[in-house]
Order: structure tokens, then C-alpha cells, then sequence
């Protein structure tokens, strides 16, 4: 499988019940939007504040400090990427040995699907969550047949509900993915709120409470069915995992670009602050130059504050991994 890198605008695919606004600052919306309306804001905020002569600017001493701790809090972001390219080496400088584990297992999960699926499995991580939910359905619908007239009517109208609600959600899920674009993110966001732990529990206990009247075909697609549950959940870890990977090489690579600017700027605005002396002109430094300068200054720290706030969504919306759940999965 394998995992695109591109930079990518989530589109709107999971199922949060949180409002349209909160759920693209959080998940769906590009960083980099996110990002500029952040330091944008700072810069009217502080635009204004100088306009309505609240904060006229006449000292410039307090002014120095700012911008000092501008260009020190920019040059501490270099120290954040170091240790986010020490974490992503720390997982990728592996031995041998190491390497041919883990694509042995990669390997032999991918066979596992294929197996079941008498398809071979897509190299794309889109493709490859449709085939194993495709999977999943026709299991789900194969032990919903097969127990026609073969449980007593409860444990069947109990059978119907779960098997319904499951093929709804694999549905669900396979419609995202449809209409997502291509991407390591859009396929992973089309799962955070799918937990099948529930469902495992029902299938569980109804399989435990009619087993006298379940013949061994009926337990062995009980049992298929539930391993097709426990092997989506295994696709959206790999998943996250590769995600948590590509995201944090990303903005390791644009804290570089966005604060060697703003390290500059910090810079000069700090050269200007002792070269300016002629009122006219530090009027108008003060309307447009210092304005300027606090938002390109603070981007860095608001590119850094929108992808790790969505890798921490992320995050906590997976940490849970099948037979559990947790309360931040259930929303």
C-alpha cells in the first residue's frame, strides 16, 4: 500500500456532530488557511489597537522586546523540527532484520485480504479501505442469509439490526471514500468515527446466547465477520500511522520555509526600531510596517499550532483500537 504524499485540502468526509466551521478548523480545512487567518488576525488585531490609539506606539523600547521574543520563539521552532526529524528517523533507521518483519507482516495482511476477497488488493490506501469494506459487507449479508429460518425469531430480528446497522455503516464509509479525493488523510478522515466495538460486542453476545441453536457454518461467518471488523480497524491504524508520519515530515519541512522569513523580518523590524527617528515616518511604520511584520512573525507558530492541532484530533479520535472504545470515538 502505498501512501500519497501530496499536499492535500481534506474535503469534508467524516461524520462529527460538530458544526460545519468547528469540523474544517479541526480536521477538513487546508493548514496553511488555517495558518494565514490565525497571523492575519494578530496583525489586524494589533493594526487596530494602533489606529484607535490604544496602544500608539510612541515608546519603542517595549516594541524591541516583542520582536526580540519573535525572533526567539522563531528560532525555538528550529529546535521543534530537529526533534520531529529525530522522531520520524527514530521510527524509519531500522535494521534489516527490522525491515523484512515488518514487510513481512505488511505483506501477509495484504495476502490475508486478498485471500478473502479473491481480488488482488490496490496499492492505494483509498482502493484498498473500499475492498476491505466491501469485504466486510458481503460477509456481514452472507451471515444475515444464512441464518434464515435457522435461529429462533429473536436471535434472528436481533441478527437483522445488526447486520443492518453494519451494512448502513459500511455504506457510509464506502460513499466517503468514493467521494474523497485521493490521499493518505482523506481516506483515514473517511474512518474516525467508525468503532466496531459495539457491533463485535453484539455479534459476541448473540452468538453466546443462541450457540445451542447455531450450527458450525453459522459460527465460522460469525467468526469471519468479526475479523473483517478487526481488519478495518487494523487498515485505519496503518493507516494513521503512515498519516502521523507523511503530516509531521510536512511540517517539519514548512516551519523551514516559513521561518527563515519571519526570522528576517524579525530582524530587520528590529533594525528599523533603532534607525527610526523621524516622526512622519514612524507614523507610518507604525500603520503598516510593525502590523506587518507581527503577522509574517507569528505564522510560523500558527502553521504549527493548525497541524498539530489536527494530528491531535486525530489521534484522539483512533486511540482506541478494536475490541475498545473510548468516549472521544463515540461522538
Amino acid at each position: 500500500m502505498v501512501a500519497s504524499t501530496s499536499e492535500d485540502e481534506a474535503k469534508p468526509v467524516s461524520n462529527a456532530e460538530f458544526s460545519d466551521i468547528e469540523q474544517w478548523f479541526l480536521l477538513d480545512g487546508n493548514r496553511f488557511a488555517i495558518a494565514v487567518i490565525l497571523a492575519v488576525a494578530f496583525g489586524l488585531t494589533y493594526l487596530a489597537l494602533a489606529a484607535s490609539g490604544l496602544a500608539p506606539l510612541a515608546d519603542s523600547t517595549p516594541l524591541i522586546y516583542a520582536f526580540s521574543a519573535l525572533l526567539t520563539g522563531n528560532f525555538t521552532l528550529i529546535t521543534v523540527v530537529v526533534s520531529i526529524n529525530q522522531l520520524l528517523l527514530s521510527q524509519e533507521l531500522e535494521s534489516p532484520g527490522q525491515l523484512e518483519d515488518e514487510i513481512e507482516q505488511t505483506a501477509n495482511y495484504r495476502e490475508e485480504i486478498e485471500s478473502v476477497t479473491n481480488r488482488t488488493a490496490p496499492a492505494e490506501p483509498s482502493g484498498f479501505l473500499r475492498l476491505v469494506v466491501e469485504s466486510a459487507r458481503r460477509d456481514a449479508q452472507r451471515l444475515g442469509g444464512a441464518t434464515v429460518d435457522a435461529v429462533p425469531d429473536g436471535g434472528r430480528g436481533e441478527l437483522d439490526e445488526i447486520v443492518t446497522d453494519l451494512t448502513d455503516e459500511f455504506d457510509h464509509i464506502d460513499g466517503l471514500v468514493e467521494e474523497s479525493d485521493e490521499g493518505i488523510f482523506n481516506t483515514l478522515s473517511t474512518t474516525l468515527e467508525t468503532n466496531f466495538a459495539h457491533e463485535i460486542q453484539r455479534l459476541e453476545e448473540w452468538r453466546g446466547e443462541y450457540a445451542d441453536d447455531l450450527s458450525p457454518q453459522i459460527h465460522d461467518e460469525t467468526e469471519d465477520l468479526l475479523d473483517r471488523l478487526r481488519e478495518i480497524d487494523i487498515a485505519r491504524q496503518y493507516f494513521k500511522s503512515l498519516y502521523l508520519q507523511v503530516e509531521l515530515s510536512r511540517l517539519s519541512r514548512y516551519l523551514f520555509y516559513t521561518g527563515i522569513p519571519a526570522v528576517g523580518v524579525a530582524v530587520a523590524t528590529l533594525f528599523v526600531l533603532t534607525t527610526v527617528s523621524d516622526p512622519p515616518f514612524a507614523a507610518r511604520v507604525q500603520a503598516v510596517f510593525f502590523p506587518l511584520a507581527v503577522t509574517i512573525g507569528v505564522f510560523p507558530l500558527a502553521l504549527l499550532f493548525a497541524y498539530i492541532l489536527r494530528t491531535a484530533t486525530v489521534t484522539e479520535r483512533t486511540a482506541a483500537i478494536t475490541p475498545f472504545t473510548t468516549p472521544e470515538q463515540e461522538v
